[in-house]
Order: C-alpha cells, then sequence, then structure tokens
C-alpha cells in the first residue's frame, strides 16, 4: 500500500486584536472558528494571504478557541510586511496545528531554566501562564531573557508582576548593547553564575531563540557536565 502523507487541516480565524509590545514586537491575539486545543510550548502554522509561518503560541490555553503570538517585524520578511501593515483587527487567516514537543514535563520535580532571546520569550510567557493560572506546584524557575537594548525588552512590566504572582520565579533580562540597572552582557554568564553558585535539584535546561545562543548555550552546559537530555531545543533561524 502506498504511504499517503498525512493531509494538512487549516482552520479559520480572525486577528482578534493587535497590541504594539515594542517598536518592532507586536503581539496578535487570534481567534479561531472551531474548538483548537493546544499545550503550552507548542506552536502554530499561521497563512495569510497564501504566506505561510510558524511562530511559537505565547500563552496558556484558556479554552477559548484563541491564542497568542509575539512576532517580530524582520527587514523583508514576506509575511511580517503583511502583518505590520496590511493586516488591521478582524482581518482573516489560517492556523494549521498544534505542533512540536517543547513541553513541560508532567510532574515539575527538577528546577527549571528558562533560557531565550528575542521571541523566543514566547513558549516560556507560555509556561509561565499555565503554572500560574492552573496553580502548577514546581520547584525553582529562572528565567534569563537576552536582548540588545530596553527598548527590545518584551513584557518587561508582565513579567516583574508575574515575579511576583509565581513562587520561585527569577526573571533576569539581560542587555547586550545597552548599559542599565539590570544585567549586562550575554545570557551565558547569567546562567553559568547561578549553576555555580546555587545548589541546584536536577535542572531541565529550555533553551529558545537565536540559533548562535542555542548552540553555545548546549556546549557550555554539556561541557559543565550536565546530560543532553536535560537542555531541551527551540532554534528560531
Amino acid at each position: 500500500m502506498a504511504y499517503k502523507p498525512k493531509t494538512k487541516v487549516w482552520l479559520k480565524g480572525q486577528f482578534e486584536s493587535i497590541i504594539k509590545i515594542t517598536e518592532l514586537t507586536w503581539k496578535f491575539v487570534i481567534k479561531l472558528e472551531k474548538n483548537f486545543k493546544y499545550q503550552a510550548g507548542q506552536y502554530v502554522n499561521i497563512k495569510v494571504d497564501g504566506i505561510t509561518r510558524s511562530y511559537s503560541i505565547a500563552s496558556y490555553d484558556s479554552g477559548k478557541n484563541s491564542f497568542e503570538l509575539l512576532i517580530v517585524k524582520l527587514d523583508g520578511g514576506a509575511l511580517t510586511t503583511l502583518l505590520f501593515g496590511k493586516v488591521k483587527e478582524g482581518g482573516s487567516l489560517e492556523v494549521e496545528g498544534p505542533k512540536g514537543k517543547f513541553l513541560l514535563p508532567e510532574s515539575i520535580d527538577s528546577d527549571l531554566f528558562f533560557i531565550c532571546t528575542g521571541t523566543g520569550l514566547a513558549p516560556f510567557r507560555s509556561f509561565l501562564d499555565l503554572i500560574k493560572q492552573k496553580k502548577i506546584v514546581h520547584k525553582n524557575i529562572y528565567l534569563i531573557f537576552g536582548t540588545r537594548t530596553r527598548s527590545d525588552l518584551l513584557c518587561y512590566d508582565e513579567m516583574l508582576e508575574w515575579k511576583k504572582d509565581i513562587k520561585g520565579l527569577d526573571y533576569i533580562p539581560v542587555l547586550s548593547r545597552e548599559e542599565w540597572e539590570g544585567a549586562s552582557g550575554y545570557v551565558h554568564e547569567q546562567y553559568k553564575n547561578i549553576i555555580n553558585d546555587t545548589d541546584l535539584t536536577d535542572p531541565i535546561f529550555y533553551l529558545c531563540g537565536w540559533r548562535n545562543m542555542i548552540l553555545d548555550s548546549r556546549r557550555n552546559l554539556k561541557d559543565m557536565g550536565f546530560d543532553s537530555k536535560k537542555i531541551i531545543c527551540e532554534i528560531y533561524d
């Protein structure tokens, strides 16, 4: 019997709201016409005017057939040119998914490191939203978010509030091209300091964002003696 590839199922939806987070990164809230369930950390394919791209979901599944995306405008990007120009609230799109296995463990018995750059924050916002809303029992969580300047910080005020709401959450934004009152440099120094200075409980490392950051972090963590099975990656090209 000849193999038949699985047919993609595209769901119709609309842009329920579009919110400017920073100059180049906006939050798009998508509402679907049909039932849509997903797990924190998964991603979707979206299609607008025949152009398709993949994005990590940045929200917790509240059962309302909707989800949020954090999307950065790319110079010359075919889809982001549409999203940051032609697309308006109420506009239509198609969605395929959810997809991916970048997921939290069923029981959180380990300290968690969420290490990210740019819109790689998206699945970790989804994780934290789930933990907060469902009051999931967990160990310590270290959210280390690297970006260039203060104007590039995503969800900064929100993360400060969530730090108050989520016990054991340590939020560490790091700027590489600007001096400020917080951490400066790159994410690597931050997770290395925590590892060296803290008595950790069987940590699991989640890495999401720019390829070079992930490859460097994975190599560093393996060199520090951590099992590659405890290093979970989602690379954005």
